[in-house]
C-alpha cells in the first residue's frame, strides 16, 4: 500500500472517529444488524459512489485495526486488485439485482448464516475501534456492507462469497 493511500486512509479514519457521536459503546450492535428493506437497499444501490466509499471505509478500518505483524506478509497489490474486481462485479450487477428485488418482500430475506455473522462481526469491530454504536456512520457502513454482500450473494452464490471473505485480507477477520 502506498504512503499516500495510508495517509488518506488515516485521515479518513480520524474523521470518522471524530464524526461519530460518543454514545455508550457497550450496547455494541443492538438493532444494527437487521435485514434491510427493499427501499433501503435500492436507496443504497442508487448511489454507487457513496456505497463504494462506505465499503472501502469499512475495509480500511479493518485493515488498520490489524496488528502490524499480521500485515507484514500481505501483498497489498494483490489483495487490492481482488477486492476491486469484486467491487466492480457488484457495481456492474446493481441494475440487474435492483430489478430482481421487485419480486422480493419489503423486508429482504437475510443473507446466509455465515455472511450475516460476518456483518455482525464487522459492526462489533467498528465499535471496538471507536465508532459509536448509535452513529449514523456505523449504520451507513453496515448497511452498505450488507448490500455489498447481498449483491455478491445474488451473482456468485453464498458459498463463493463466504470463501472469498474468509480468504481475503482484511475481511478474513470476520470469519
Amino acid at each position: 500500500m502506498r504512503r499516500r493511500d495510508m495517509l488518506v486512509g488515516s485521515t479518513a479514519l480520524a474523521a470518522i472517529t471524530l464524526a461519530s457521536t460518543s454514545r455508550a459503546q457497550n450496547t455494541i450492535v443492538g438493532d444494527i444488524i437487521q435485514p434491510l428493506t427493499r427501499e433501503r437497499l435500492l436507496s443504497i444501490l442508487s448511489d454507487p459512489g457513496r456505497f463504494s466509499l462506505a465499503v472501502d471505509t469499512l475495509r480500511l478500518i479493518l485493515m488498520l485495526s490489524h496488528p502490524a505483524t499480521e500485515m507484514a506478509n500481505v501483498n497489498f497489490d494483490e489483495v487490492n486488485a481482488d477486492y476491486r474486481q469484486r467491487l466492480m462485479q457488484v457495481r456492474q450487477s446493481i441494475e440487474r439485482v435492483a430489478a430482481d428485488t421487485a419480486n422480493l418482500p419489503d423486508l429482504l430475506p437475510p443473507l446466509s448464516d455465515q455472511l450475516e455473522e460476518a456483518v455482525r462481526r464487522a459492526a462489533t469491530r467498528l465499535v471496538e475501534v471507536g465508532i459509536a454504536a448509535g452513529a449514523a456512520l456505523l449504520r451507513e457502513m453496515i448497511d452498505s456492507f450488507w448490500s455489498f454482500l447481498f449483491v455478491l450473494e445474488r451473482i456468485s452464490g453464498a458459498g463463493a462469497v463466504v470463501d472469498w471473505i474468509c480468504g481475503s485480507f482484511p475481511f478474513s477477520v470476520l470469519c
